[in-house]
């Protein structure tokens, strides 16, 4: 079961600025570590007053995806004082700031909407991000702190309303692991020296507001990591500008990701957002095989089973 938590956040200044901030509110009790407690005293406009205007957001997490606590299903919850950036918009411009989860307070005069205001949007994105402007910021995979990221899509909320607005929080990233078996001439503990080059796209630019990918940019990176297992979260793609270098006694390999899937028969173009890949490969001296492949966990795209030559 997927679990649920509430986030409450409180912007106490009223909200008149006619372009995002990434500022935290100034008079959630002069506090920015998160230690903050809620303003009852019902200043804004309307009727909307007091603890009656009080937003109350459930966000949770979709199964397979990340989150900072996850179950063996993959589904998780956000654990208290963890931040996420939110985006409310409707007024003059996207109102977009960082919350920290069940610390934070959110209330509805606070925003400075005009009377003609009728609905809103959130969105949010997990871990916080600086949003531009134009309401985009840019993800690299590759060098971000956490190479995942979830984001949760706007939302449509009546202003006033005291329903819970609720988030889901899904992948906006492909994750593909790879694990490596001992084939013929080498053993496990050989694999632990097992060196393998990794090369792909490594930048998306995501809309905040709309809480989706909006485009890949077309900058290439490469990772290399040693062992008999490697994983690596992507940005959405083709598969036949994802290439592999395998280094093992002397030996090298080189091969593209596309040309696995064709060889087995189940040819994939491309990687999707919020799915996950994972071939075993069967590493010997007479070439590198796969022993088994799919593509799932995360959502189904396709399975890619049987052995491949490569070598």
């Amino acid at each position: 079961m997927m679990k649920k938590s509430v986030l409450y956040a409180f912007i106490a200044a009223m909200l008149t600025a006619v372009s995002c901030t990434n500022d935290i509110p100034a008079n959630v009790n002069g506090d920015t570590s998160g230690n903050t407690s809620e303003d009852t005293s019902g200043s804004g406009s309307g009727d909307l007053s007091g603890n009656s205007g009080k937003i109350s957001i459930v966000a949770s997490i979709a199964s397979q995806t990340r989150a900072p606590q996850l179950g063996s299903d993959g589904s998780g919850s956000f654990q208290k004082g963890d931040k996420m950036t939110l985006c409310v918009t409707g007024g003059a411009a996207p109102v977009v700031t960082d919350y920290a989860y069940e610390l934070d307070f959110l209330k509805w005069p606070d925003f400075g909407l005009s009377e003609e205001v009728s609905q809103v949007t959130f969105s949010a994105c997990y871990p916080t991000q600086k949003v531009e402007k134009d309401g985009t910021f840019e993800f690299n995979s590759f060098k971000a702190p956490y190479g995942d990221l979830l984001i949760a899509t706007a939302q449509p909320v009546e202003v006033g309303t005291s329903e819970t607005v609720a988030l889901t929080f899904c992948h906006a990233l492909h994750r593909l692991n790879l694990e490596f078996v001992p084939g013929n001439g080498y053993t496990e503990e050989d694999l632990t020296l097992l060196s393998c080059t990794f090369s792909a796209k490594t930048t998306c630019v995501i809309d905040a507001v709309k809480g989706s990918v909006k485009e890949v940019k077309d900058e290439q990176g490469s990772l290399t990591v040693t062992g008999a297992k490697a994983s690596f979260y992507l940005v959405p793609q083709a598969t036949d500008g994802i290439s592999f270098t395998l280094t093992l006694g002397g030996e090298t390999k080189h091969f593209t990701l596309d040309a696995l899937f064709k060889q087995s028969g189940n040819p994939q173009t491309a990687l999707e957002s919020g799915k996950s890949c994972t071939l075993t490969l069967k590493v010997g001296r007479d070439g590198i095989t796969v022993s088994a492949g799919s593509i799932g966990a995360w959502e189904d795209q396709a399975t890619a089973d049987g052995e491949v030559v490569i070598g």
